[in-house]
């Protein structure tokens, strides 16, 4: 009798303590230890690691694209140690008086490496970089330009905001702005001697809608498409060169990964993206470049929606769609078991309150194209 009720006991005792186990009691004092959404970083957090060792070798190789841009195209795989963050497309735009830099990578060292790289093609600096959207494989080589070249960065203001805790409305400082700002996964992650000498610096100019200008004698399109892959795309239109420069909202060879993303928000942006006259487009992950680099994107995109949307007509349970909704067509592309269910799950979310004037006009949507 005795044993049962200290079983009992035990049992309820387990049923209280359950919301609790796994969880540790934190006092947050470091503003730093908060994410771009102002949790909690439950990561253990890592020193800054300032070692001797001999900086990772990136061995880069830039590819001409054409007669003004060169790229260096990533690996086919999320960020891992053994890549060192080596794994999103960045380019550089050859001006008559600097490089123009478009992402700048996942670290200070490899920003400084590719810039290397450039100068044996051109010797220029680097005084301008744009930036695509708030990813962090795509921008932390920004203090490299901006410590040894004096660069201007243009950007997402949702940089200055969701990771340096700048106003929401200015995109200036103010008093919240972070003294130390959060660890990212690549500062996080990599090895000392990839990511030494990484820092977060804020976007110096950002703009409200789409722009154009002209910098060191090339003439560009900086788009806005919004909230696509991340809360803030924008892409690059070289109207001289039939260059679109478009980061992640096209990825091909590989599934893209829509955990920060929507469904028509990529819709809207590929619309965009077809109607500039480019010759040459460069992905943000992926190595097609041609006049078909778009089509997996639009294909993808296209079918989750349709897809979705079926089965939320046929009222499929939300645990069940990712079963309904498999996207057979990308099976042999890379990281689809790992990224294409989680795009399915967050797409019926984002679909039950679907309606059709979300959508930029697209009448010649399933038409045949060349582009």
């Amino acid at each position: 009798m005795k044993i049962k009720i200290i079983i009992l006991l035990s049992v309820i005792a387990f049923v209280i303590s359950m919301p609790f186990i796994f969880n540790k009691s934190v006092t947050i004092t470091n503003p730093s230890k908060l994410d771009a959404d102002e949790n909690f970083i439950l990561y253990e957090w890592v020193e800054p690691r300032t070692g001797t060792n001999k900086e990772w070798d990136y061995n880069l190789k830039p590819v001409q694209v054409s007669d003004r841009v060169w790229c260096f195209f990533g690996a086919m795989e999320m960020p891992t140690k053994e890549n060192a963050g080596d794994m999103s497309n960045s380019c550089y735009i050859k001006g008559t008086d600097s490089w123009i830099a478009w992402d700048t990578g996942p670290s200070y060292i490899f920003a400084k490496q590719a810039h290397a790289a450039m100068k044996k093609i051109a010797d220029l600096p680097v005084k301008t970089v744009i930036v695509s959207h708030e990813h962090d494989d795509h921008w932390l080589g920004n203090n490299y330009y901006k410590e040894t070249q004096g660069a201007t960065i243009y950007g997402p203001k949702s940089i200055n905001v969701n990771y340096l805790g700048f106003d929401e409305h200015t995109g200036k400082p103010n008093e919240n702005t972070r003294d130390i700002p959060p660890q990212t996964r690549m500062i996080r992650a990599l090895y000392q001697n990839a990511i030494r000498g990484t820092k977060l610096v804020p976007v110096d100019e950002y703009f409200d809608d789409t722009t154009e200008f002209t910098l060191h004698g090339v003439k560009m399109e900086y788009v806005k498409v919004g909230y696509a892959h991340s809360e803030e795309d924008w892409f690059l239109y070289l109207p001289d060169d039939k260059v679109v420069l478009v980061a992640d909202v096209v990825m091909n060879g590989r599934v893209t990964s829509n955990r920060d993303g929507i469904v028509v928000g990529q819709l809207n942006a590929l619309k965009a993206i077809k109607d500039r006259d480019w010759n040459h487009l460069v992905p943000g992950h992926g190595f097609i470049t041609d006049k078909t680099a778009a089509d997996e994107a639009v294909q993808y995109f296209t079918l989750l929606k349709d897809r979705v949307l079926e089965g939320i007509e046929e009222e499929i349970h939300p645990d069940m769609i990712t079963k309904h909704v498999t996207l057979e067509e990308f099976r042999d592309k890379e990281l689809y078991y790992l990224l294409s269910p989680g795009n399915v799950f967050r797409s019926y979310e984002e679909l039950e309150m679907f309606d059709e004037d979300d959508l930029d006009s697209n009448d010649d949507e399933d038409e045949d194209d060349d582009e």
